[in-house]
């Protein structure tokens, strides 16, 4: 006890030092304020009564409750406030030391983005997407961890000279008002990452050409052509007396125009007999068996896809553009439930994203469709709209298949009717409104999606209705069921699979997983038309009953004017008659008296 006595002053102090050291790791000054909070505080000051930032209170960003913010050991690490309705700068948001993803696409930013490299902005920064917005001034970007940069329409001038983004993999500046010519590193992207920018050129682009006068001297070099006005032998070229041209000048500008004229008609000769070539193929094509499994730019296919299926990789898409399979195999995983078609659950990437992760049931999805099942999700990939979810990557390898969607945190419209027991009653009004309305927008957007076929969901149904961090209904999954040999046959527990990466998939608590009862799939749902199994047949009609059943059940419980009307277009769409129930957009509509 002496000894003990004798030790606890410095024990004390050690502790006290620990105690310190801990805050300051985690990003927290002495006197209790978070080191991040004045940058991410000034971004909210230019938007005061956004509702998007209302959750923005308290000393430190990193307790949860922020909406939008994501935090890695105590710091800042992402922003993501796509289509947040906010204006201002965004300058403070890169001013956060830390920071790896900043995303605020879709909004009213507007000011110049401040000149950054390692000194001036997060030497961290991979993703930075800043499109869709009303930013202006110059690009001028040296950071050599920038992976993304996403800055379509927007309103930079300038040149392209002053980025210097070695590890640069997805890029995008499209709809701007830059000029000049790019630059050899920049030229490994695609046309498209440039297009809608009047003034710029060289590849991929068509090359830069110079202004020539009408003699095919070049106009830069004026001190030349004054030279040559100057001399008493310039009258061969052109007359001293008015500038007009000579004989000789003229005779060869005709015969150039005559050449030009021809070379003119050949050309067009040449297009529209290729036009017509072109024309007798597809009539051909149209009529093979296998038309009807075709879609627009179904043929458009890039290398890097293929060389993805060869090694057992991911097919990405629009945003999922730095997803890896070996950065997927790194992520830490959460089991999120079970269902018919498979496991779902949410991997945490390296950087702080959140995706969430479909692994397909062998047995409801085996290999032996695998050719339309890739055509499906690469037309799957190109839905984008604010109430569907967007699948961001899959992965069709050695018999496995993983589809990785945007994570949604407030989980499915299943969750809220079973929540409490209460079933939709625990929902207010205006929010089982909002949740209908756009799950309804959602599916008519899948339906009037252009491809052909026509898009079926094929399994409308509360657990497919997800909610974004605002409580948006998003609908997810769309086709799938069309792929499955058997949604009737329940899920039953299975040894877990290897031949794709295992480690995602390691159950952490299997206590927290549920299996889906044989009733699950399509049961209450499905359009009376569709028989056990019969997915493959399923059409926009069948959709439309099994939205007005999802409607009719969160509906219920209910005895206002404005339910009723619910309940009629919920009883429309459930007609016995497919012919005789409306379209999503007639659903729509009617639904819009009372939203």
């Amino acid at each position: 006890m002496p000894h003990l006595h004798h030790y606890s002053p410095v024990l004390l102090l050690l502790a006290v030092f620990v105690y310190l050291s801990t805050r300051y790791v985690h990003g927290d000054h002495a006197d209790g304020g978070h080191q991040d909070l004045p940058a991410l505080l000034s971004f909210k000051a230019y938007n005061p009564n956004a509702t998007a930032l209302a959750s923005w209170v308290g000393p430190s960003p990193c307790t949860g409750t922020w909406f939008g913010v994501r935090c890695y050991r105590g710091r800042v690490a992402g922003v993501f406030l796509d289509s947040a309705s906010l204006a201002g700068t965004v300058a403070p948001l890169l001013g956060l030391g830390r920071i790896r993803v900043l995303a605020v696409r879709n909004n009213s930013l507007s000011g110049t983005l401040p000149p950054l490299d390692n000194s001036t902005a997060s030497p961290w920064l991979r993703h930075l997407l800043v499109s869709h917005n009303k930013l202006s001034g110059s690009l001028s970007i040296s950071l050599a961890a920038l992976r993304t940069l996403r800055a379509e329409h927007n309103g930079f001038r300038g040149g392209l000279e002053a980025l210097r983004v070695p590890m640069l993999r997805s890029f995008n500046v499209s709809g701007n008002r830059l000029a000049g010519e790019i630059s050899g590193d920049l030229s490994r992207f695609p046309s498209s990452a440039f297009g809608d920018n009047l003034a710029l050129c060289g590849p991929p682009l068509p090359q830069c050409v110079h202004a020539y006068d009408a003699l095919g001297r070049s106009s830069g070099n004026s001190s030349t052509s004054a030279t040559a006005a100057e001399s008493p032998d310039a009258s061969v070229g052109v007359s001293s007396s008015n500038g007009g041209f000579s004989k000789i000048s003229l005779t060869a500008l005709m015969a150039t125009g005559i050449g030009n004229a021809v070379l003119v008609t050949v050309s067009l000769a040449i297009t529209v007999a290729m036009f017509v070539y072109m024309r007798r193929k597809l009539r051909s094509a149209s009529d093979a068996p296998d038309a009807g499994l075709c879609f627009e730019e179904e043929d458009k296919r890039a290398q890097g896809e293929d060389r993805c299926h060869k090694t057992g990789g991911l097919v990405c898409f629009e945003g999922g553009d730095e997803l890896r399979l070996d950065s997927l195999l790194k992520a830490s995983a959460e089991v999120l439930g079970k269902g018919v078609s498979g496991s779902t659950y949410k991997a945490v990437l390296e950087d702080g994203v959140l995706v969430a992760v479909k692994r397909l049931s062998a047995l409801q999805f085996p290999a032996g469709r695998s050719k339309a099942f890739d055509r499906h999700m690469r037309l799957v990939g190109r839905l984008r709209h604010r109430h569907v979810v967007s699948l961001r990557a899959y992965c069709n390898s050695n018999g496995e298949r993983l589809l990785v969607y945007d994570f949604l945190p407030n989980g499915s419209l299943q969750s809220l009717l079973q929540a409490n027991g209460g079933g939709a009653r625990n929902l207010d009004w205006t929010a089982r409104k909002s949740i209908l309305f756009g799950a309804a927008q959602g599916l008519n957007y899948i339906h009037t999606f252009p491809a052909r076929p026509a898009l079926v969901h094929a399994n409308v149904k509360p657990s497919n209705i997800l909610l974004g961090e605002r409580g948006g209904a998003c609908v997810s999954e769309c086709g799938l069921m069309r792929y499955a040999t058997n949604i009737q046959q329940s899920i039953a527990p299975q040894a877990t699979r290897t031949r794709c990466p295992p480690e995602l998939f390691l159950e952490r608590d299997t206590g927290t997983t549920t299996s889906a009862p044989a009733s699950s799939g399509w049961h209450g749902y499905a359009a009376p038309e569709l028989a056990s199994g019969a997915a493959a047949r399923a059409t926009q009609e069948s959709d439309v009953y099994s939205f007005g059943m999802v409607l009719l059940e969160v509906v219920a419980g209910e005895g206002s004017d404005e339910t009723m009307g619910m309940v009629k277009i919920g009883m429309l769409c459930t007609a016995e008659a497919p012919e005789e129930r409306p379209t999503m957009a007639q659903v729509l509509a009617m639904m819009s008296e009372f939203v």
